[in-house]
């Protein structure tokens, strides 16, 4: 059994998802990879901001949309409801604004280094994003299923910058597959998540759509994907098995949705992004 002076820790880790944290950093690794970045300069504590910067900024973002989410988290996750009740409010506030600044501080050294005022413009601009994610977009239609979609696009586009690739075509293209998908999974999300919403008073697309509505927009959208995937892999020339394993998972993905199983749905979704970084992996 854990101490109890450690709980209120590991409750707040819980807050941070430290698991969607590392995929972060993980993610930035494997696309900086791809695009021949120097891996071994990522070991110079400078240098490793390419990584750990965003890691910092996707922390602080899921502590600040926990802060904002306590009453329909209460409904639809009661779980994984623990601002005010197992951590304390402030203490999610100072850690939030704490790892924002050093994300802030990291990304200017690395816009020094580089020569270029983008790494930190960037950083601030994610920062403020998911900021006002909770309490002003994501109960907006669409717009913040498109807001938080562009910035796990964005992912992408701060290791192309690591890279010194930003007029990648194929990277940015990978950005753009990655930024619909996940705007497909929040849209699912939202379907899953209504009775909570509709108490916080969101009005989400998910919501303002019949369910049959929002089961042919997801179909369309993940069958638009696939098409977009395989143009992509033809030019990036991706290796057979890797585009084998994708399309398996992207069939398995497609009849969940096709029978409308939202609460496994958004998983496979999640497993099938994973897997659009097998691909570049395999290229």
């Amino acid at each position: 059994m854990m101490p109890t002076a450690l709980l209120p820790f590991f409750h707040w880790l819980r807050l941070t998802r430290p698991w969607n944290v590392l995929a972060m950093g993980g993610m930035v690794w494997i696309v900086m990879r791809w695009l021949g970045s120097d891996l071994a300069a990522l070991w110079h504590l400078g240098q490793s901001g390419w990584i750990v910067v965003p890691m910092l900024v996707g922390a602080a973002g899921n502590l600040i949309n926990d802060y904002f989410d306590v009453r329909e988290d209460r409904i639809n996750k009661p779980n994984r409801a623990l601002v005010g009740r197992l951590v304390k409010r402030r203490v999610v506030v100072v850690t939030h604004w704490g790892f924002t600044i050093a994300a802030l501080c990291w990304s200017g050294w690395l816009a020094s280094n580089a020569d270029t005022s983008w790494p930190i413009v960037m950083v601030a601009l994610l920062s403020v994003v998911l900021y006002v994610y909770s309490p002003m977009l994501k109960g907006n239609g669409a717009l913040g299923n498109v807001t938080i979609s562009i910035c796990v696009g964005g992912l992408v586009i701060w290791a192309a910058m690591g890279s010194d690739a930003l007029d990648s075509l194929e990277a940015w293209t990978f950005a753009l597959l990655l930024a619909v998908l996940n705007f497909i999974r929040e849209w699912v999300k939202d379907v899953q998540d209504k009775v909570g919403d509709r108490a916080a008073r969101h009005n989400t697309m998910a919501m303002r759509l019949t369910p049959d509505q929002n089961r042919i927009g997801v179909l369309f959208g993940l069958a638009l994907t696939g098409i977009m995937v395989v143009l992509w892999s033809a030019k990036v020339a991706i290796a057979l098995p890797a585009i084998l394993t994708w399309a398996a998972i992207y069939l398995a993905t497609m009849l969940k949705a096709f029978n409308a199983n939202y609460k496994s749905l958004s998983a496979w979704i999640k497993v099938l992004m994973g897997a659009l970084f097998l691909l570049i992996l395999e290229s």
